[in-house]
């Protein structure tokens, strides 16, 4: 028996005050874990806040001890290496319509009604999620009489895991905050709710602890027509970036950091000038922090008979700077299994050598496609049971598959050349599935066909 399945079974069979105190632990043990931590530092740096940005600069003080000197320069300037390649995986992956496959024409149009533009869209933005942070979660739900599913942010799910490969949930605490009236105050309150197979339990949580909401308490997964149904598996749905549910910061900040570091510590240099030192002679003033602070405000400096200002320079290292900046970037990109599309002869390069560039992108992806492929299959269990459920077909035997059409840049004038020769050994569908210019197969077909008629 699993840690997890050990929890969940305490949850299930223990007094409710137990239940309540062993759920609010796991739910302080997630919002204090180190996975939690990596979510957010995925969305931090997502969105170019990365840790350069609180960066401070320290001198030596009085009695050797640090001190921070704000009359430094202080650039901190931060790249946006972390969105550019989430980005060019969400789009290599979901930036051309994918295609659902199956071979029963009716359930491919009940499954229409399901993945139109805004559960496209939706897709996309979880395999951002899962990037960002390593899993993204889909929530199945019931509004209006229709079946929907929303993208839960992951740091509010804690899973509860049914097996060590975390791929059966035996149950799902979410944890959010939101905005409640007190009264005539307004104050921001943190809500649990517990998801199991026999419904949702929802809570306050305070201080480490559940309070079962008496308002909000108990009730199923959906309704339908006034009768409460649960599913028969928990309605969260993951969707892994790689199976060890690592974001991609995981495996690229140091690098990240320490191109925000150099560069910035570059513009620094060139603001101080700290390799310029100043010999004074004959100073007349009471100490060097005058001396400063007058050449600063009066670009002056007042000395006696026979002072000056001498300066000597050393010249900056920008060549040592550069190669190591160059140095970063092209590690970061292997790291980050991407594509760096300001290398050299870049606009320039064939058919295979763009194949080539793609290689760990496309590897990347691939392991990506797969954690989406079975989570898809999960979201069909839920919409056959809908389906079922009210009354628009029993689909339970048919199966689909979910086909990415990966938008990566080609050589036009060769895939084009290779579908002219490949008429009458491949089918005309594989042909039109490969041609750049086609977007959607089924429309094409259609221009095809009338075009016959015409004709």
């Amino acid at each position: 028996m699993t840690e997890t399945e050990r929890i969940c079974g305490q949850l299930q069979k223990c007094a409710p005050m137990a239940k309540e105190e062993i759920g609010g632990r796991e739910v302080q043990a997630f919002l204090r874990s180190p996975e939690r931590e990596w979510m957010m530092k995925g969305q931090r740096y997502y969105e170019n806040r990365g840790d350069i940005l609180e960066r401070r600069r320290w001198v030596i003080g009085e009695n050797g001890l640090p001190k921070e000197d704000r009359t430094l320069a202080n650039c901190r300037i931060a790249h946006g290496f972390v969105r550019k390649l989430v980005d060019q995986k969400c789009q290599y992956l979901f930036g051309r319509p994918f295609t659902i496959r199956t071979e029963n024409p009716d359930f491919e149009r009940a499954l229409a009604g399901f993945f139109g533009r805004e559960m496209r869209n939706r897709m996309k933005n979880l395999c951002k999620e899962a990037v960002n942070k390593g899993i993204a979660w889909l929530a199945a739900y019931v509004e209006d009489g229709e079946l929907r599913f929303a993208k839960i942010p992951s740091e509010q799910v804690v899973p509860l895991w049914a097996d060590e490969e975390h791929t059966r949930l035996d149950g799902v605490i979410r944890v959010f905050s939101r905005e409640e009236f007190t009264g005539r105050d307004k104050k921001e309150a943190v809500r649990a709710e517990y998801w199991h197979k026999n419904g949702v339990d929802r809570y306050l949580y305070k201080d480490g602890t559940l309070i079962a909401d008496p308002e909000e308490w108990g009730s199923s997964h959906l309704t339908i027509d006034g009768r409460p149904y649960n599913f028969e598996e928990i309605p969260f749905i993951p969707f892994k970036y790689n199976e060890e549910e690592m974001p991609l910061l995981r495996f690229i900040k140091p690098l990240a950091d320490d191109y925000d570091l150099l560069k910035s510590e570059d513009a620094n240099n060139l603001l101080d000038s700290p390799n310029a030192v100043m010999v004074l002679t004959n100073y007349d003033g009471e100490d060097l922090g005058e001396f400063r602070r007058n050449l600063s405000q009066y670009k002056a400096v007042k000395v006696s008979d026979n002072g000056g200002l001498d300066i000597k320079n050393a010249p900056l290292s920008t060549d040592a700077v550069n190669a190591h900046l160059e140095r970063t970037r092209k590690d970061l990109y292997e790291a980050g299994r991407g594509v760096d599309t300001q290398r050299e002869g870049f606009g320039n390069l064939s058919g295979v050598a763009l194949k080539f560039l793609y290689a760990d992108l496309d590897l990347d992806c691939s392991g990506l496609e797969t954690e989406f492929a079975a989570g898809f299959e999960k979201m069909l269990r839920f919409i056959k049971c809908w389906l079922a459920l009210s009354g628009k077909g029993d689909f339970s035997e048919e199966d689909a598959q979910l086909i990415l059409n990966r938008d990566i840049l080609i050589n036009e004038a060769e895939a084009i050349e290779g579908c002219v020769q490949s008429a009458g050994i491949l089918s005309k569908e594989t042909i039109l599935e490969n041609h750049p210019w086609v977007e959607n197969l089924g429309f094409e077909l259609g221009r095809l066909d009338s075009q016959a008629v015409e004709e």
